[in-house]
């Protein structure tokens, strides 16, 4: 199950890749500094962005003969980017799974996912610190009652540095660290609740700061899988994982549309034989948000 967390949160995209910040701890009381005399600090001055984004309107997965096994469909705000609603059909159509989402100050702070009968299966919740990074994600079940809790913390950058993940009780399940160098995110070592390391992630990027090789180690340092990424014009167009003894496993092949998103993903065996294929459609937003001036 850890390794699962783990892997999900790592794909996703790739998720993307990734978020949150908790409280520091209390420092021992001492006797009161004398107060510094205020100074009037000036904010940074903002500049407004707009740009053209393109959101997954629709996803839908094939079987290897190209026969339609499930389809995802997508719905946004009538303006900008927050989503709202997805529903997952099978291939007659029947709803299997639909999730709402409710936002906040532009902040997504709550999913409900129901079954294809509309009863409700699960509820997250989602806090956030001032700077809009993820802190906090409550999964709850259908009574409302607390089943995980999973916490994120970030550096003076907003580079997520730990997430740590708590039963019910509050009791530490397991957590994960989160290197960087120059700025990139070049490891990932998750630990169990009492320290022990567990396994780890060494990620390697080019020049423009794009991955192109994951490896995974075991606790004890030995290869478990590893993956490399080839890009074309900055979009990712090919993944190839290979097993601990460096022979291929699969291979994963992106088509590309002119915004560099995928509009077909192919997911293929060692010998190329196709396993799975996943088409992606998408809409148009204008994406808007604030910077400082440089």
């Amino acid at each position: 199950m850890r390794k699962y967390l783990i892997l999900t949160l790592l794909a996703g995209g790739l998720i993307l890749f990734w978020t949150g910040c908790a409280s520091q701890p209390v420092s021992e009381e001492k006797a009161p500094e004398p107060k510094a005399e205020k100074t009037e600090t000036a904010e940074p001055e903002m500049e407004k962005v707009t740009e053209d984004v393109q959101l997954v309107a629709k996803r839908s997965s094939y079987y290897s003969d190209g026969v339609l096994a499930s389809y995802r469909v997508y719905t946004y705000a009538d303006e900008g980017t927050e989503k709202r609603e997805e529903v997952m059909y099978n291939s007659d159509d029947e709803v299997e799974e639909r999730v709402e989402y409710t936002y906040e100050n532009g902040n997504l702070i709550e999913s409900r996912t129901y079954n294809g009968d509309g009863e409700l299966q699960r509820v997250h919740q989602y806090d956030y610190n001032q700077a809009g990074l993820l802190i906090e994600d409550k999964l709850l079940n259908p009574k409302g009652e607390l089943q995980t809790r999973q916490v994120f913390e970030y550096n003076q950058n907003g580079k997520k540095t730990k997430w740590s993940v708590y039963n019910s009780e509050g009791t530490l399940l397991s957590y994960s660290i989160y290197k960087y160098e120059n700025g990139l995110n070049t490891r990932i070592e998750n630990y169990s609740a009492a320290g022990d390391l567990l396994d780890y992630f060494v990620i390697e990027y080019n020049q423009n700061g794009k991955p192109v090789k994951r490896t995974w180690y075991n606790g004890s340092d030995e290869v478990e899988e590893s993956r490399s990424f080839e890009y074309e014009d900055g979009a990712l167009v090919k993944e190839t994982v290979y097993r601990a003894n460096g022979s291929v496993k699969r291979h994963i092949v992106y088509t590309n549309n002119s915004y560099g998103n995928p509009v077909e993903v192919v997911y293929m065996d060692a010998g190329e034989d196709i396993l799975e294929q996943v088409a992606y459609e998408y809409i148009n937003r204008t994406r808007v948000y604030y910077q400082p001036v440089e």
